[in-house]
């Protein structure tokens, strides 16, 4: 016996994507109704793929985000459901803990919401016969420090039994559910973990799947790629295909642009070079990698793209940004004033200058002074993977992964390993691009 769900979590409703998009007249419409599109995307898909039942995983409204506007656009999407025989189960989480929740209007009788006070299991379609379970708990408060796994029972393993948890997946933490990834996977009777509170769809698929669908639609620049939730099919040996349908009307990006070419002086050659590189623009794919999750390319398209542009290289353009601080004013009013009109638009959230002065080239500085050779004969030594370890540990002393996006600031950014490459190679290339500046000199 199998069943087929939609899992869901972060909705966020009420939240307004975090850009001066009011200054964006011709999308500004799009902008402010991403969150509302997205969603309502996800319960287009429900109905569409008539599915047994819609899980959602916590985070339904945004903190004090809750209003009348989010309250009965939510009961409409279970209006709709209910009309086609659909039952959702709902549990809240730090952003709508029990506790502190209004309801503007009563939900519809298909929506089974998780109880706060301790773990609740639910039966579709109903106990006498049920062909799933479903167990979960809702936070009482903001922060929540129980653990709430280990009172997920299921009588038996004849029928899948899913269990949804918001939880950052961190057992030393006190406020978003402490437990461990390999607690949730101890449990065998649980064939699917559907979690919230991670805002990036991850998946781990070691014993069952342990998944978290992400947010619908992301806000800011650090939730950039596609938003969406997870179709499952799962029967009760623990079989099961899950396909990610993306949902997302507008996908942040942060963009680097190679300006260093010497043709490259002014701020309409930085435009220029800009539009270039949208030519080839595409949303990563990759997001599902090493997984057998599949990606679904769904009907409705992308309408529109919030960029960072990361200028980098080294060339003549470098002097035209650091001598006037209003040039990246003006660039990024320049880029928000001509890319809307694209289709799908572009909305420039902000322009970052990393270029650096014109220097030669390696090849013209190798053999002619000493000390670059010395130092490019050390950078080839530090290339290996003891250096990168040695480097990690002591980037790491100051610069420790994020994995709970609760826990960081806005501009504060977890330490990847590509993450470490890119300022492995930053440090080089500063070194570099200084020696080479004083022996000019």
């Amino acid at each position: 016996m199998s069943v087929r769900f939609l899992h869901t979590a972060d909705l966020h409703l009420g939240s307004q994507l975090k850009t001066q998009h009011r200054q964006a007249t011709e999308t500004v419409d799009t902008l402010s109704s991403a969150i509302y599109t997205a969603v309502e995307r996800l319960f287009d898909t429900a109905i569409e793929e008539d599915v047994d039942f819609v899980v959602i995983a916590g985070d339904l409204y945004d903190e004090d985000s809750r209003s009348v506007k989010a309250n009965t656009f939510l009961k409409e999407q279970f209006d709709r459901l209910a009309d086609q025989g659909i039952p959702a189960y709902v549990s809240y989480g730090n952003h709508d803990p029990v506790g502190s929740a209004t309801d503007y209007v009563d939900l519809p009788e298909n929506v089974y919401e998780f109880d706060h006070e301790g773990p609740q299991e639910f039966h579709y379609p109903d106990e006498e016969s049920p062909a799933a379970r479903i167990w979960g708990q809702s936070y009482r408060d903001r922060h929540e420090s129980r653990s709430m796994y280990r009172r997920f029972t299921p009588a038996d393993e004849r029928v899948p039994n899913i269990g949804v948890l918001h939880t950052g997946l961190n057992p030393d933490g006190r406020q978003y559910v402490p437990v461990a990834r390999s607690d949730l996977e101890s449990k065998d009777e649980i064939h699917y973990w559907a979690l919230g509170h991670i805002h990036d769809p991850r998946i781990h698929e070691n014993e069952q799947p342990v998944a978290y669908s992400g947010v619908p639609q992301g806000r800011q620049i650090t939730e950039p790629g596609l938003g969406g939730g997870y179709l499952v099919e799962l029967d009760a040996d623990g079989d099961y295909e899950i396909e990610f349908v993306p949902t997302s009307p507008v996908v942040w990006q942060t963009v680097e642009v190679d300006v260093g070419d010497e043709d490259i002086a002014s701020i309409p050659d930085i435009e220029r070079r800009i539009e270039q590189t949208l030519e080839d623009f595409s949303v990563p794919t990759d997001l599902f990698d090493g997984t057998s999750v599949t990606l679904r390319d769904p009907d409705w398209g992308i309408d529109g793209y919030v960029c960072r542009w990361e200028l980098t290289g080294n060339g003549p353009v470098h002097e035209t940004l650091s001598n006037d601080e209003d040039a990246l004013h003006e660039l990024t009013r320049r880029l928000r004033d001509g890319l809307t009109s694209r289709k799908p638009f572009v909305w420039t959230e902000a322009v970052r200058n990393s270029t650096g002065p014109p220097i030669p080239s390696i090849d013209e500085l190798r053999g002619d002074d000493r000390v670059i050779d010395e130092y490019l004969a050390l950078v080839d030594e530090l290339n290996g993977e003891e250096a990168r370890e040695h480097f990690r540990d002591q980037v790491g002393m100051a610069w420790e992964s994020v994995d709970d996006h609760e826990d960081g600031r806005p501009d504060e950014l977890p330490l990847t390993d590509d993450r470490l490459d890119e300022l492995i190679e930053r440090a080089q290339e500063r070194v570099l691009e200084e020696l080479a500046l004083r022996r000019a000199t």
